[in-house]
């Protein structure tokens, strides 16, 4: 992070502020965290509330003006948000290089009419294989050969979704140093998304940012998730944040005021970062948590103005079947928000259990089927709770069959991660099944390492041009298969089986490739050539009764 003081003099002491993993800490380069410090001449009686009037303009805004390079005629307006007595800072990700200078406005003379300006220096190609988010903000694709179905980073290079559920991370007790090996190794693992809380209202006290009237941040702890944040960034990893946890009549207990408010600091304060928003975790739970399917709608609107990057916006649903959802249940929120205009993406709480997992794929077809196309990501499937509940191959039936029936990607959770059951902060038990005994590594679950798996096959090859195709795989009862007929197939085969693939589209001298990959294994058994212009047969390396236990596989049949 750089920060400058309100006369733009670099501050000596910057690069020794920086966290350790910060690289180039005298450059500002595309998409990183540019800080603005300003200090204001009156005090505020009650400067969180007071800086940000509900339905009024915030206390500071600081423009952001290119003048040289790629960032030559652009222009961004950025709020500046309240850190504590008369400090108020504005931060900016610049999404282009160049010069790029800026002028303050606010009631406040301290905070008004300060300038400056700096140079933005591009990342090298190499700088930006190392790490994704060098590439920019996560958006929907709009052009290509699937406009509107999955993700890509702003300079348009494709993202396929791969998250995982961090959701109280954020709750006090829990050394730093813990959640750093927690992405380091889903880093290392191909997870690109992180679930957290940032919530001012969490699963409880030690996980809410705002005090118990709603009215006053926790500031340093609030900085604390921040530099998780940071980090989190800086392995690659996009941060997937809802800045309320739903509870029962939350119009009463918080307040409509209170509500927005908060969301209007946390789009201020971590704008710059690489973030993706959702108005709520499970926003639906207890009809709409009593404010009325209006008010979150209102609410996507709010964030959407207040934001002035192209970001990601989406909302957590609570699926049917569970109590809290009983009265507003939705599957994904392409059955109730989908022509919302702030809503660029859809999501899906599948919830946990058999049934339900089974149920991945239609959701997800669903979702897939409605006009205008917005991408489809099942961001809360059956968690992995404890080892063999669900087993590693139920955790791949959900992944595969999402992602070759329409799906951007895919979430998942499981072990200690996801209630943060960590040996300085234990989670209570609860409901759910959990691996309560700390000897056991629940990072290395099987299907964490089962849908590590996946990505990595899937980003070696061109997957954003698959297109969903069950009707190409006969005779097998798995018809989950994405593909660009006649050049390239991806068929999930959950009981494995002799498979037939329409190759018609191609003519019959065309050669093709085939492998067989054993999922269970995560390796290649069998590979062949074959020609197209025909339904052609396959065999699997392995199938009953010569080997008795079934496997899944993956067929990936591609035109040489």
């Amino acid at each position: 992070m750089t920060r400058t003081t309100n006369t733009a003099v670099w501050l000596a002491v910057a690069a020794a502020c920086l966290p350790a993993w910060a690289s180039d800490p005298d450059k500002v380069h595309p998409w990183t965290v540019f800080e603005i410090e300003l200090t204001a001449q009156r005090d505020l009686a009650e400067p969180y509330r007071e800086g940000l009037p509900d339905a009024g303009p915030g206390h500071v805004k600081v423009v952001f003006r290119g003048e040289s390079g790629e960032a030559q005629g652009r222009q961004i307006a950025i709020h500046g948000f309240w850190d504590g007595g008369r400090t108020w800072r504005a931060r900016f990700a610049p999404p282009a290089s160049g010069t790029w200078s800026y002028r303050s406005s606010s009631g406040d003379p301290g905070l008004d009419g300060k300038t400056g300006r700096f140079e933005c220096v591009a990342w090298t190609a190499a700088e930006k294989e190392a790490n994704p988010t060098r590439r920019g903000l996560v958006r929907v694709c709009r052009t290509g050969p699937r406009p509107g179905r999955y993700f890509e980073y702003a300079d348009g290079t494709p993202m396929l979704w791969l998250g995982d559920t961090w959701w109280n991370w954020t709750k006090r007790g829990i050394p730093f140093e813990r959640f750093q090996k927690l992405v380091d190794d889903r880093a290392a693992k191909g997870f690109n998304v992180g679930q957290l809380f940032f919530a001012g209202n969490g699963w409880g006290r030690e996980s809410s940012l705002l005090d118990a009237t709603f009215a006053k941040p926790d500031l340093e702890r609030i900085r604390h998730v921040e530099r998780m944040i940071e980090y989190a960034n800086s392995k690659g990893i996009t941060v997937w944040i809802h800045a309320w946890w739903t509870r029962a009549d939350m119009g009463k207990r918080i307040g409509e005021e209170n509500l927005r408010r908060w969301w209007r600091y946390v789009v201020h304060r971590l704008g710059a970062y690489h973030v993706i928003w959702v108005l709520a975790g499970e926003y639906n739970m207890y009809d709409y948590g009593g404010l009325g399917l209006a008010f979150w709608k209102d609410l996507g609107r709010l964030i959407d103005a207040e934001d002035p990057y192209e970001r990601l916006l989406g909302a957590h649903p609570t699926p049917p079947g569970w109590q809290g959802g009983a009265a507003a249940p939705q599957w994904s929120t392409a059955e109730v928000v989908h022509d919302e205009p702030w809503l660029n993406y859809h999501q899906s709480q599948t919830g946990h259990g058999r049934w339900r997992n089974e149920l991945i794929p239609t959701i997800v077809e669903a979702a897939y089927r409605k006009q205008p196309a917005k991408p489809i990501v099942v961001t809360e499937p059956w968690y992995e709770f404890i080892a063999g509940n669900p087993t590693a191959a139920d955790i791949r039936f959900g992944a595969w069959s999402a992602v070759l029936s329409g799906a951007a990607g895919h979430s998942y959770g499981g072990g200690h991660v996801w209630r943060a059951h960590v040996p300085e902060a234990p989670a209570s038990r609860g409901a759910w099944p959990m691996e309560m005994d700390f000897r056991t590594d629940t990072l290395d679950y099987p299907g964490a390492k089962a849908v590590s798996f996946m990505a990595k096959f899937l980003r070696q090859i061109a997957w954003w041009q698959l297109e969903p195709h069950p009707e190409l795989v006969l005779e097998n009862p798995s018809h989950y298969c994405a593909a660009v007929p006649g050049r390239e197939y991806v068929a999930y085969l959950r009981w494995g089986g002799v498979a037939k693939l329409d190759l018609r589209p191609s003519s019959a001298q065309t050669p093709f490739e085939y492998r067989w990959i054993d999922l269970t294994e995560e390796k290649v058994k069998r590979t062949g050539t074959t020609g197209g212009g025909e339904i052609r047969e396959f065999r699997p390396p392995e199938d009953y009764p010569g080997v008795e236990q079934s496997k899944d596989w993956i067929l990936h049949v591609v035109r040489k």
